[in-house]
């Protein structure tokens, strides 16, 4: 099954990944807080352009309008004190998965859509430690609200509907899922990503044969 394999697939990054967010610490600060945020943003926006750019969306048969995290992170950031200004000022990744088949695309959909189910975890914390809910600079965590968990299982429902015929394969699907977790990972946690890096025995992205599309440096 199609989601067994992407779960045991990128179970380690998933797990380096979770270990580093500091949104579950008990000393978390509303500085700390807002600086992730920030770089959430930095990630996010770039990616969403990145995918919603290509062409295949009316095979993928996932709405991603009522997904979108942009907007979201965008008004949390508003919330917190940026400005549009400040905003616009952030620095964004310019290194993207690579994306030129419908499969990679799910990849890169899986962990991000996963990542939206898991901040139903976080805001909990976040309401507890900082007083945070969705309408407060926390709606990215939020995620869909009480429509979460159906989301999920709808974007799984057709995730699976794909199986192994996916047009790119089952391989570049899997490989984009990581792709993508070693993207955000880099973007967070850049000191962390290259020791992990190191102790693979070079570059893991050139372990997992990956390629990344480098956007253009945004000018400030």
């Amino acid at each position: 099954m199609m989601l067994k394999s992407l779960k045991a697939a990128t179970s380690t990054r998933h797990a380096a990944l979770e270990q580093q967010l500091p949104l579950l610490d008990a000393n978390l600060s509303h500085a700390t807080y807002r600086h992730f945020v920030q770089r959430m943003f930095g990630f996010y926006e770039p990616l969403e352009a990145h995918m919603l750019a290509k062409p295949w969306w009316g095979t993928v048969n996932v709405d991603y309008a009522l997904r979108h995290k942009t907007p979201l992170l965008r008004q949390d950031l508003r919330v917190l004190g940026d400005t549009e200004s400040t905003i616009a000022a952030l620095p964004r990744c310019e290194r993207l998965p690579l994306l030129t088949n419908p499969a990679q695309l799910w990849g890169c959909l899986y962990v991000i859509e996963g990542a939206t189910l898991g901040g139903q975890i976080i805001i909990k914390n976040l309401n507890a430690r900082l007083g945070l809910n969705a309408t407060s600079g926390a709606s990215f965590f939020d995620g869909y609200g009480p429509q979460t968990g159906a989301r999920w299982k709808a974007f799984c429902a057709a995730l699976t509907a794909q199986g192994d015929d996916v047009p790119g394969g089952r391989d570049a699907m899997l490989q984009s899922a990581n792709m993508t977790f070693d993207a955000i990972s880099e973007w967070l946690f850049p000191r962390v990503f290259a020791t992990r890096d190191a102790s693979l025995g070079g570059s893991a992205c050139n372990l997992l044969d990956c390629q990344y599309v480098s956007q253009q440096p945004r000018k400030i």
